[in-house]
């Protein structure tokens, strides 16, 4: 695996795509991924490339073969006088082929950003993984991203989402469970345990290009316990403008030690993510709603009953350490 794959993880497809505009105009980045850029070798994609020559190479030899012969059955020799056979075996019933499959199919070579894409998940399997799955009441949660937002809201600031707080809870977690965030190594050949002091959570972040696609990238809050949650909400958010303004610079992504994904945004109840090499552990969110056995009941009786809104967190962690 590259080095650039192992460093940046998830981010790496997104690191594909701006060096191929760099290589197209290198005067559309910044100085930083200039200097990055200037001894970056994409060695990934042209192992693709090769593959596809190999692949064309493979289908002309194929359509240059001949097609099998049909070979003539010999003529009987005139005035030949026949040999005395024995009774022949009753004959077998031919076997009548199925019938080909109507349904096209079609092969799409994966390239650039979507072949990063993959090999990063593929270099995800070395890392040994367990998941740990809560249910967890949301009532607190929303009372207190109410009373916080009411704050903001007086102050002229960004209001607050769920994701928000969510991740200043993890960053609070990570002190007092440090052990998340430590990370796997071989160093000179033994397995070892990393301890970092620093907290540098990676948030998970959707960016939509301009052509409708979508694509994942992962930049993080760097020393994330030193801050307060004003401070972390601002950088946050920072983060984020940077993220669909398409200005993030490769200092966003490095150094990431636990990370922090929602899919509850699609409507997912409960996500298993992949664990990049180097992080402790990656935290997932699934969405903010009553339990399916309250998902019909009237709102005045949810309230009667004291009925809260669940959410579902899982944690992906390396079981090594």
């Amino acid at each position: 695996m590259s080095t650039v794959t192992s460093t940046y993880g998830a981010n790496t497809a997104f690191i594909e795509e701006l060096y191929e505009r760099y290589r197209a105009n290198p005067d559309s980045v910044s100085a930083s991924w200039k200097e990055f850029f200037a001894d970056y070798e994409p060695r990934f994609a042209e192992e693709f490339e090769e593959e596809l020559e190999e692949e064309r190479a493979l289908a002309a030899g194929a359509m240059a073969r001949p097609s099998t012969e049909v070979r003539a059955e010999p003529a009987p020799a005139p005035n030949a006088i026949p040999a005395p056979s024995t009774p022949a075996a009753p004959a077998r019933p031919t076997a009548v082929p199925a019938p080909a499959s109507t349904t096209a199919t079609s092969s799409v070579i994966l390239r650039g950003a979507a072949a990063k894409i993959a090999q990063n998940m593929e270099a995800s399997l070395a890392v040994p993984t367990a998941t740990s799955v809560r249910n967890i009441p949301v009532k607190v949660l929303e009372e207190n991203r109410r009373v916080v937002n009411n704050h903001l809201t007086l102050s002229g600031q960004p209001k607050a989402s769920y994701t928000h707080i969510i991740a200043w809870a993890i960053v609070k977690a990570a002190k007092s469970q440090p052990r998340m965030n430590s990370a796997f190594a071989a160093q000179d050949g033994q397995p070892t345990r990393v301890d970092r002091a620093d907290i540098n959570i990676g948030l998970a972040i959707d960016v939509e290009r301009k052509d409708g696609s979508r694509s994942l990238v992962v930049p993080n809050v760097k020393r994330a316990q030193t801050l307060d949650f004003a401070q972390f909400l601002k950088t946050y958010n920072d983060l984020v403008r940077k993220a669909r303004n398409n200005t993030l610079e490769i200092s966003d992504f490095e150094g990431t030690t636990i990370s922090l994904t929602n899919p509850g945004t699609i409507g997912t109840v409960a996500s298993v993510p992949r664990l990049m090499q180097t992080q402790g552990a990656i935290i997932a969110t699934g969405q903010i709603d009553y339990s399916a056995e309250y998902s019909a009941s009237d709102p005045s009786v949810l309230a009667d009953l004291g009925i809260s809104k669940v959410l579902t967190m899982t944690s992906t962690y390396d079981h090594r350490i």
